[in-house]
């Protein structure tokens, strides 16, 4: 969770209690302030700015969306949390829990869950499920930049889930990208062996990389589909 161990509030200059309005008025404040076209004829200071620009934009960026800001604020709750027991061994459940993300009593330990971290795996797989809806919905819209971005948060909460490594490997699919896709499928199969979607998307890429030539059975085959891949990745813009 290295992202939301920021302080977006603080880089935004906002109290976490601030409204959506006065997060908005402050970012386009530092926008204006920090902008690098302020700066045309001094290369220095540019690149000072463009570093500042992008903190505010990307603090923006989750703060701005009441979705993403409600994930940001009970990930970083977690967070605290985790800290606290780790100074002073308590593995009591945090009142930073709302009642109902909580686990019910299915955790891998028995009736208690996870003692440890109770409730974080159950918060954790809510909003990938959630960044998973969202990639379906943007996968249809053809917005595949935006989709491969919300694949890779749900990744990022939980790594270990087949299905994401599924979806992921179809948005790269859909933009063409088969290497990478075909590395999210067996990433997937890696976890489960018998995962049908997987399957399918092997044999699916497995004909597409053969008909374009990236099948693999030779040495300077597969070396130059993968570059090619990889060029093709650079050379389009995200």
């Amino acid at each position: 969770m290295q992202e939301f161990e920021e302080d977006y509030y603080a880089t935004l200059g906002v109290d976490p209690e601030a409204s959506q309005e006065e997060i908005r008025r402050s970012y386009l404040g530092l926008a204006k302030k920090l902008h690098p076209d302020r700066f045309p004829n001094d290369p220095e200071q540019r690149a000072i700015a463009q570093k500042e620009f992008a903190k505010v934009t990307k603090a923006h960026e989750v703060l701005g969306d009441a979705d993403r800001r409600n994930e940001y604020d009970t990930l970083r709750s977690l967070a605290r949390r985790r800290s606290e027991i780790v100074s002073t061994g308590s593995f009591v459940v945090s009142s930073l829990i709302p009642e109902e993300e909580r686990l019910t009593g299915n955790g891998p330990h028995g009736p208690q869950g996870d003692e440890t971290h109770p409730g974080d795996d159950h918060i954790n797989v809510k909003w990938a499920n959630k960044h998973l809806t969202r990639a379906d919905e943007l996968l249809r819209k053809k917005r595949y930049s935006e989709a491969e971005t919300a694949m890779k948060e749900a990744i990022r909460l939980v790594p270990n889930e087949p299905r994401y490594h599924n979806k992921l490997a179809e948005v790269y699919l859909s933009r063409g990208w088969k290497t990478l896709a075909m590395t999210e499928v067996q990433t997937s199969l890696r976890l489960d062996g018998t995962n049908a979607e997987a399957r399918s998307l092997e044999v699916k890429l497995k004909s597409l990389m053969k008909e374009s030539g990236q099948s693999g059975s030779g040495k300077d085959g597969k070396k130059k589909g993968f570059l090619d891949q990889i060029k093709e990745i650079l050379n389009k813009k995200l």
